[in-house]
């Protein structure tokens, strides 16, 4: 992994952007060494934790995923999930 980054959707987001967040998600765990079933295992993860904060229609910003060595943390809605790495 090249580092820790942020990823900040600062406009109203609804259940269509969860594509983008389940991509990073995918994507930080492949770059952390993980094998293609438990990355995909970790973005299904990632994706019932944004459906769910989109359950009611629209989320207001900001949408956030953390990655470092260790972790992804999503937060949105007032909601948190932690992945570890």
């Amino acid at each position: 992994m090249t580092g820790s980054f942020d990823f900040n959707l600062s406009c109203p987001c609804d259940g269509r952007l969860a594509r983008i967040i389940t991509d990073i998600v995918r994507q930080a765990a492949k770059d952390a060494g993980r094998d293609d079933a438990a990355a995909a295992a970790m973005a299904a993860s990632a994706d019932d934790f944004v459906r769910g904060c989109f359950a009611d229609g629209v989320a207001e910003p900001p949408i956030k995923v953390h990655v470092n060595s260790e972790s992804i943390q999503l937060d949105a809605a007032g909601r948190t999930m932690s992945l570890s790495l």
